[in-house]
């Protein structure tokens, strides 16, 4: 109640944009994805269909690509979320910057694909 004395009501919406772009983007990926397996698949197919067993392979495959193409912002934004904890000011490009600076593209790669094998 305080806050939004403070604040305003916008107050309540604070971080909600950067969430609603990552659910965005998940889903989007997702469908795309699978669409493409759908459409690759089909190609190869003899029957001018697919089967239940292809659909359910082209969105296993896609929601496969699709976690592995959205995790790096999964951990963005939990990471942006601790330094705002922590009362840090600090934007997300400037901390991948950062990140980039201190461990290299080798260690930036396990930091932001930690939790892979959890997300699929």
């Amino acid at each position: 109640c305080e806050v939004v004395r403070n604040e305003g009501i916008l107050a309540l919406m604070k971080g909600s944009n950067i969430f609603a772009l990552k659910r965005l983007f998940d889903w989007f990926t997702r469908f795309i994805f699978s669409d493409m397996f759908e459409a690759l698949l089909l190609k190869f197919s003899t029957t001018g269909s697919l089967t239940t067993g292809e659909k359910i392979a082209a969105s296993l495959m896609g929601g496969t690509l699709s976690t592995f193409s959205t995790l790096p912002l999964d951990v963005l934004v939990a990471k942006s979320q601790d330094a705002k904890k922590a009362g840090e000011a600090v934007s997300a490009s400037d901390m991948f910057k950062a990140e980039l600076d201190e461990k290299g593209w080798g260690g930036l790669a396990k930091s932001y694909m930690k939790g892979f094998e959890a997300r699929l």
